[in-house]
């Protein structure tokens, strides 16, 4: 029986060690992380709160090495998949905006807020939500107009509150764009189709045949196709973001223990009560919302097979605004915001410029 204890004793301690050195190690990530993106400018603003939002609490970043810079307020996809914890991936933007993330309802810590109090998740009161922070930006800011970039899901947040509140936006800028959930099912069963057809990957043929060809308007069946063949269309170039932000996630300085869980709840929610109605809906831009009183600019990855990059080309190309530019970036995939933010930069510099000065006489 002594034996017996000292062995569990033993184990006990070892366990408590590894759990102790685990924490130390994340509390220096952490602390390394915040000295990387600290501003120490005397212009810059780093500030991190909870506003009222259509009488809820909801959580934004606002970050900038100058703010008299133009503002953009940064929707994130998933949906749910809020990137406020991930600072340092959007250091680079920092420079010549003042970057505004916004943890939408259902995601990051305006989901960990609400608890048991979460709201039904619909678009158009999360583009409601939307125009709310954009209009607090506007007043606290002091800016007559800011600069919107969608990412994957919010793309179409984005697109909704531009048609809603013209007047609010400089600019709308899509990257990973949503264009239909049904078109770009089928761009990716044809990728993993050729692939496995050109390698003779006879597993890879048999599961897309018992999976079968899209639509899939549930999330189980579109799950199975994932599962199966993730592989082959996601591009290299997007497999080592999605490593990148699940280790961000763990050492991010914004984030305690239990809130990295309430993150991982919160992007489970908003996939169960987002994506299924967005592919029960079979929306399909390019037949609903073509014509914008705001500039609108795409910047994709050319590798984009998760948000196709020939559906956004498609799409651009019906669209009517007062500007308009589809900006493809060499090599990319869809988060092409984090793999190649100087070349996204460039484009975003170019396009928000054209935008927002005046013409040359």
């Amino acid at each position: 029986m002594r034996l017996i204890f000292k062995v569990l004793l033993a184990l006990v301690l070892v366990v408590v060690l590894v759990i102790v050195a685990g924490l130390s190690l994340r509390a220096l990530s952490q602390h390394r992380i915040a000295n990387a993106v600290r501003i120490d400018s005397p212009s810059g603003i780093d500030e991190a709160k909870f506003i009222k939002v259509n009488r809820a609490a909801e959580w934004i970043t606002i970050r900038g090495h100058n703010k008299a810079n133009p503002v953009i307020l940064f929707l994130h996809g998933g949906p749910s998949e809020a990137n406020s914890p991930f600072v340092d991936f959007y250091a680079p933007f920092e420079k010549d905006f003042a970057f505004v993330q916004w943890d939408q309802p259902g995601a990051g810590k305006t989901y960990i807020r609400a608890g048991i109090h979460q709201p039904k998740l619909a678009i158009d009161s999360m583009a409601a939500d939307g125009i709310a922070v954009a209009e607090y930006l506007v007043t606290t800011l002091h800016k007559p107009k800011i600069i919107l970039i969608g990412q994957d899901w919010g793309g179409l947040l984005g697109l909704r509150m531009i048609e809603r509140r013209p007047d609010l936006f400089a600019a709308m800028v899509g990257t990973g764009q949503i264009v239909s959930l049904y078109d770009a099912q089928l761009v990716q069963y044809r990728t993993a189709m050729n692939r496995a057809t050109a390698t003779h990957d006879q597993k890879m043929l048999e599961a897309l045949r018992l999976v079968g060809p899209p639509p899939y308007r549930m999330l189980d069946s579109y799950g199975r196709f994932q599962d199966c063949c993730r592989n082959p269309f996601w591009p290299a170039d997007d497999v080592a973001p999605i490593d990148r932000m699940k280790g961000a996630l763990i050492v991010s300085p914004s984030l305690s223990i239990s809130e990295m869980y309430g993150w991982t709840q919160a992007l489970r929610t908003g996939e169960v009560e987002l994506d299924t109605t967005l592919m029960r809906a079979a929306e399909d831009l390019r037949k609903t919302h073509t014509t914008f009183s705001v500039p609108v600019f795409f910047i994709q990855g050319e590798n984009d097979n998760v948000t196709p990059t020939e559906l956004v080309t498609d799409y651009a190309s019906m669209i009517v605004a007062p500007a308009k530019k589809l900006d493809i970036v060499p090599n990319a995939g869809h988060f092409v915001m984090w793999t190649h933010p100087a070349e996204f930069l460039d484009f975003l510099r170019q396009d928000v410029h054209s935008a927002t000065q005046p013409p040359l006489p």
